[in-house]
């Protein structure tokens, strides 16, 4: 109930339902010549509208869901093409002939251009983004909840101005940009040798991240026919000031039944408006869940995959790990402590009726 009425640009709507339905019962009980023969009339219209919106909300509700669906999908296929770059990327190795500071360089240009990849496609679709402002790195959280980031301008001043330079294209198309330039010099360095497999590879793992972007950017960027929404909005506006004159009957219960009554149809017009959207910005609070599926979540997710996998081949690499291994003992599955206990019980049992 308080995910509808927070939405106040809206919700205000319910008091005026509630306010009519009190105004129409003191109308009704102080004007003596009342005309009645409008009470026929409005409920035909109130009859006529509520079915028509009835379809048209559950319409809407059909598409945001299916959005909503689509879109985290497409989010967490985007995420996942991310980290198979960063996969890709981390396994290269370097010959003797090859600079190898220079191409660590590269590979940390990748590393802070795929940390930042998540949230810029993110705040692309927000309608909100700022390359000044793009994470690449929660620190954690404030006192009120907020969280604090490190920037890329902080962690990689070369790759945030060539993204900050191309930015006119589109945020998200400069970090394209400048993953596909960073692939072109580790083309002129011959760091993928002799066989052109891998820098095929490589070129693959850049078009799947671009592929699943633009399979968002066609999904939101359609719009619901603005004529629709007009037809919409004035069905609704109409619906909310005559249907509390058909409960002025009920005296002045009719406040709190207009209330009810418009919640349902308001409600789901708010609900329908909203959950299309999963880029919209979550709670700040960590303790509190979000009211539908957003693409937060996944972003921070991926961010943490990234760093965690250059961190790790950064400090051991990829090749001839060493680690403990478990015994045969430890693997075997191990009866639980209780279910011996019982079997023990069971033994001394046997001895006493041998004995007696």
């Amino acid at each position: 109930m308080f995910f509808i009425l927070r939405s106040y640009q809206q919700s205000w709507m319910l008091l005026v339902a509630a306010i009519l339905g009190g105004v129409y019962v003191y109308m009704k009980d102080n004007i003596e010549e009342w005309p009645t023969y409008l009470d026929d009339s409005i409920e035909i219209v109130v009859a006529s509208s509520s079915g028509l919106l009835g379809f048209i909300l559950a319409l809407n509700l059909s598409t945001a869901l299916t959005r909503n669906e689509a879109g985290n999908a497409n989010f967490n296929a985007f995420c996942g093409d991310v980290l198979a770059m960063a996969m890709f990327v981390c396994s290269l190795t370097v010959d003797k002939e090859i600079d190898e500071n220079q191409f660590k360089k590269i590979k940390k240009n990748f590393k802070d251009l795929l940390l930042a990849a998540p949230q810029v496609c993110k705040w692309t679709f927000r309608g909100t983004v700022d390359v000044d402002l793009v994470a690449v790195r929660l620190k954690g959280r404030s006192s009120d909840g907020s969280r604090m980031s490190e920037k890329l301008f902080e962690r990689n001043k070369p790759m945030y101005c060539l993204v900050k330079q191309y930015e006119d294209i589109g945020a998200m198309e400069s970090v394209m940009l400048a993953l596909s330039n960073n692939i072109q010099e580790l083309t002129a360095m011959k760091a993928f040798g002799p066989n052109d497999a891998a820098h095929m590879a490589m070129i693959g793992k850049w078009e799947n991240i671009y592929s699943s972007y633009g399979n968002l950017g066609n999904m939101f960027s359609y719009n619901f026919p603005v004529v629709l929404n007009w037809l919409l909005n004035i069905c609704l506006g109409l619906y909310l000031v005559l249907m509390p004159y058909g409960l002025s009957a009920a005296k002045y219960h009719a406040i709190w039944l207009s209330f009810v009554v418009a919640y349902f149809f308001l409600g789901l017009h708010i609900v329908s408006s909203r959950i299309g959207n999963p880029f919209e910005e979550g709670n700040h609070n960590p303790n509190s869940k979000d009211e539908f599926a957003k693409v937060g979540a996944s972003a921070e997710a991926a961010q943490k995959a990234v760093e965690a996998l250059f961190t790790k081949e950064g400090e051991m690499g990829l090749d001839d790990v060493d680690c403990e291994t478990p015994t045969m003992a430890e693997m075997l599955p191990q009866l639980p402590s209780g279910l011996k206990k019982f079997e023990i019980n069971l033994q001394v049992a046997k001895v006493k009726q041998y004995k007696y």
